[in-house]
């Protein structure tokens, strides 16, 4: 019986040899390297699911998939682009995805160079009504400014990565620096956001409107470039409602940290519901099924998490403190500089539980408040003070996240009391402070950090690409 099974199993494997050419041959077909965007395109348009596209490091222009490309982008399967070797990638100055299906793009270099024509929310890489993209362990590469004016010049311009319309779009392991606004999704279901950085953003880290079924998870916010322009509204993460018909829903905000460090200081989790705090809606609008839990914030904005009218609200887990850089002098006692729950009072089926912050909302009839701890920086003598709760809060490196982490027998020191991230033990060598410059194309970079005063300033251009974070 065993020497017929051989015979057949021989047999089928020479019947696939003789149809396909081999299996050799079909791992080929499913695999391929290339060389130029000419041979990108070629082997995309014989495409047809399941193939995984090598491209030898270079320059490749700008990748444009759409009905003008004449071939079919809707791929049944995941087809895959990547950089055959990641410690030389595959650079794209472009990108612009339409009605594009099942697309894998690993381990690329989206560059993105200024021109002073250019709009400061000028979209250089896009995806618009698409469906299970995927863009994973990638460098979204900035520019900044230059002679456009005094509070422009030097600081991030145009908008690292724009989704319009995008279902089941997964961003992941991804880095942002040197752009106005990170990444901007507007409309769309089931996009997952998970463990990008973004630094030296401008304005905004992550904006969102009218989208649903998001999680945004582990992402790394920290060393925002801030402009002296009192226009700007810097936010890590932003919703809104502003100009929509539908809210957004089913959002999950876990496990991110957003620290200012040596930058400066912004809102964090930032969801104004502008539709209806300006009568211009009603219940229809509330953002709805919110779970905002494990997330880490040391900023120098009253803004820590604040959410607007909503329908089904969890802020768990949470852990708000304020950066020292601004808390020197009279800002000590200013409230607007100290990270803050936020919630309007309108908003119905409520559970706060388990946070440490500086401070909460007044709870309203019908919500849920239980487990919530004071933390401060101001008094000594009151319960909550920072020497009594973190390793080194008032002194450390605010670049450092092990300065903030909760004192072993601490009050903080119980798994259902603020973010997971700071209990003793918790692994944060990911979070640690370390020199980085990716090209900033030869201009001296001034980095103000907020009120604190301080100022920061290197000569940029002088040193290769670092690699990409772990």
């Amino acid at each position: 019986m065993r020497l017929y099974r051989l015979i057949a199993i021989s047999l089928c494997w020479l019947g696939l040899a003789f149809a396909g050419g081999g299996v050799g041959q079909a791992q080929s077909r499913a695999s391929q390297t290339v060389a130029s965007s000419e041979a990108l395109y070629a082997a995309l348009a014989q495409a047809r699911g399941g193939e995984t596209i090598l491209l030898v490091g270079g320059d490749y222009g700008k990748l444009l998939l759409a009905a003008s490309t004449k071939f079919n982008i809707t791929f049944a399967a995941p087809v895959t682009i990547a950089s055959a070797d990641p410690g030389n990638p595959a650079v794209f100055s472009g990108l612009d995805l339409r009605d594009a299906e099942n697309l894998i793009l690993d381990g690329l270099v989206f560059d993105y160079t200024f021109r002073p024509d250019h709009p400061i929310y000028l979209r250089p890489f896009q995806i618009v009504n698409s469906t299970r993209i995927t863009l994973r362990n990638s460098t979204f590469d900035g520019d900044l400014a230059r002679g456009v004016s005094d509070v422009a010049d030097g600081l991030g311009w145009a908008f690292g990565l724009a989704l319009q319309g995008v279902s089941e779009a997964v961003i992941e392991n991804n880095e942002f620096f040197d752009f106005f606004r990170g990444l901007v999704v507007g409309g769309g279901s089931g996009t997952v956001v998970r463990g990008n950085e973004m630094h030296a953003i401008r304005m905004d880290g992550m904006n969102f409107a009218h989208v649903h079924d998001i999680l945004i998870e582990g992402n790394y916010f920290h060393d925002f470039n801030r402009s002296k322009n009192p226009g700007d509204h810097s936010d890590m993460i932003q919703f809104w409602t502003n100009g929509g018909t539908r809210p957004s829903t089913g959002i999950t905000i876990r496990g991110n940290v957003l620290m200012a460090g040596a930058g400066g200081s912004t809102q964090s989790i930032f969801m104004r519901n502008d539709m209806v705090d300006r009568g211009l809606a009603g219940r229809e609008m509330f953002y709805r099924d919110v779970l905002i839990e494990d997330n880490v914030i040391i900023n120098g904005h009253v803004h820590g998490i604040t959410l607007g009218e909503s329908d089904g609200v969890i802020i768990r887990r949470n852990t708000l403190l304020r950066n020292q850089s601004f808390a020197k002098g009279a800002a000590r006692q200013k409230k607007v500089t100290i990270p803050s729950i936020n919630l309007k009072g309108d908003s119905v089926r409520v559970t706060l539980e388990g946070n440490l912050a500086p401070g909460f909302p007044k709870p309203k009839k019908g919500w849920t408040m239980r487990g919530n701890m004071v933390v401060q920086d101001i008094s000594p003598m009151q319960p909550g003070y920072y020497l009594k709760v973190f390793t080194d809060a008032l002194q450390g490196d605010p670049q450092d996240l092990d300065s903030f982490a909760y004192l072993p027998g601490g009050p903080a020191d119980d798994p259902g009391l603020g973010a997971p991230l700071l209990r003793p033990g918790a692994d944060r060598a990911r979070y640690k402070p370390r020199r980085r410059r990716n090209r900033c194309r030869g201009l001296l970079l001034v980095i103000k950090s907020g009120s604190s005063g301080q100022t920061a300033s290197r000569v940029c251009g002088q040193s290769a690409r670092t690699p990409r974070r772990p």
